[in-house]
């Protein structure tokens, strides 16, 4: 408990330290101009009273002692006005506002102990210098104490040592005159550092009202700006997907549509080849194997338009994605220059749909193989991370550009000569409706990587 206290008693010294020093910092600028000031109304008696010296002493030494006293007076006040304006703390503005007004009060001190009894003009001197001191220099207040104290000391025993014949009552109406005059000019400078305190304060908390009403402005104005990007976005998300839906719908008409054709055509090469072989020849058979290869492609891209625009419905069941790769690999042609390297985990086991799954295996293989016609290499990698299974396909492939990349999963947009641009598209469906994701990335020159992060069950 007592060690608590400590610590809260610490805090506040540390935060009133921090509130003085903003305190005086604040008004060192100005500190520093009424010192200038204060100054040379200081620097114009001294001199000034150089031809009084001279009513009293002549060109005696006298006269020559109190002149080079002035002088070095004036050295000093003057050094301390030049250099003050370099001052950038009030630590070292107090301390030479101390020095210099401590010479003056010892100079002054010299200076009036050689003159003529006068105990009058000693009084009159020590309190108007002491409210000059205490209202006009602005010092720290328990600076200006001891040196106000010093001064009216020493005036007091220049008074005392003069006073030969003069009454007692007379001493202490001085004495006491000078007293009340310290009392009262040291009231008066607290009510002045309390006022500039306050004025301060009152300014630096206004200073972070202000601040914190631009905060909040700024603030206001960062949400409007990230709620109509938002709006802009969903805006686009909405007509984007509107677009798909319309794309799908389209897709099924057409699938629909092209099917019996097809069958159509297809039944009749069947009929020509298998009834009219021996009378259309080696050329017709050619022609005929022509036309069952486009009708099979056409029949893709029916299967195609049809998988993206129905909806997608999963028979998931716990397979092993290194067995189903492997399969892939073994039942595709692939060609002589391509290297495939294989690292997928075989103790992994997820919960998939594995005819869907191998599709999407299938189309990132053969694309992998279709980037690279010059040859190249396929590592397929596999990872864990958090609760996401992992699987990379990495080609040395021509690389995409960033325009490529950003419409990669969309729909129709395809860099093939032959193709519709479904097979990403329907590949990120079925992903996606596994709870997972595929990204890519590519760079001209540098290859593909896609990766598909499936959760593990």
């Amino acid at each position: 408990m007592k060690k608590m206290q400590i610590l809260s008693g610490l805090k506040f010294k540390e935060k009133a330290d921090a509130n003085y020093q903003g305190y005086r910092d604040f008004y060192l600028k100005s500190d520093i101009n009424q010192s200038r000031i204060a100054m040379l109304l200081l620097v114009m008696p001294l001199l000034g009273f150089v031809f009084n010296d001279y009513l009293f002493f002549g060109f005696s030494s006298s006269f020559f002692v109190l002149a080079t006293i002035r002088s070095f007076i004036v050295f000093i006040i003057g050094f301390a006005f030049f250099y003050i304006g370099k001052v950038r703390t009030y630590h070292l503005y107090d301390r030479i506002i101390f020095f210099a007004i401590f010479s003056l009060i010892a100079g002054g001190a010299m200076i009036n102990a050689s003159r003529p009894e006068n105990y009058l003009f000693h009084s009159i001197f020590a309190i108007v210098s002491v409210f000059v001191l205490y209202l006009v220099v602005p010092l720290k207040l328990t600076l200006q104490i001891p040196i106000a104290s010093l001064m009216t000391m020493g005036e007091a025993l220049i008074i005392l040592i003069s006073s030969n014949n003069t009454g007692i009552s007379v001493l202490f109406t001085l004495f006491f005159s000078m007293f009340v005059a310290n009392v009262i000019a040291a009231l008066s400078s607290w009510q002045l550092h309390s006022y500039r305190r306050r004025v301060f304060e009152e300014f630096t908390e206004r200073r972070k009202l202000q601040d914190s009403l631009q905060d909040q402005a700024n603030h206001l104005a960062e949400l409007v700006e990230e709620r109509n990007k938002e709006l802009v976005e969903s805006q686009a998300r909405f007509l984007k997907a509107e677009r798909l839906a319309a794309i799908g719908e389209m897709a099924g008409m057409i699938g629909h549509d092209l099917r019996n054709p097809l069958t159509g055509i297809k039944n009749a090469c069947y009929y020509l080849r298998k009834k009219q072989g021996n009378f259309v020849g080696d050329k017709g058979l050619e022609m005929l194997g022509i036309i069952d290869r486009s009708v099979l492609y056409a029949d893709k891209i029916v299967n195609d338009l049809l998988d993206y625009s129905r909806e997608m419905r999963l028979t998931q069941e716990d397979c092993s994605p290194k067995a189903i790769i492997n399969y892939i690999i073994l039942s595709l042609k692939v060609p002589k220059t391509v290297k495939i390297l294989e690292h997928v985990e075989d103790h992994v086991s997820l919960h998939i749909d594995e005819a869907k799954m191998q599709r999407v295996f299938t189309n990132l293989i053969t694309n992998a193989f279709d980037a690279m016609p010059n040859g190249g290499t396929l590592e397929i990698d596999s990872s864990q991370k958090g609760k996401d299974f992992l699987i990379t396909f990495r080609d040395t492939g021509t690389g995409m550009t960033s325009d490529t990349l950003e419409k990669i999963f969309t729909p129709l947009f395809t860099t093939k000569a032959q193709g519709m641009g479904f097979g990403l598209p329907i590949c990120k469906r079925i992903v996606e409706a596994h709870g997972g994701t595929i990204s890519v990335t590519s760079a001209i020159g540098n290859g593909t990587t896609f990766t598909i992060a499936l959760p593990v069950q």
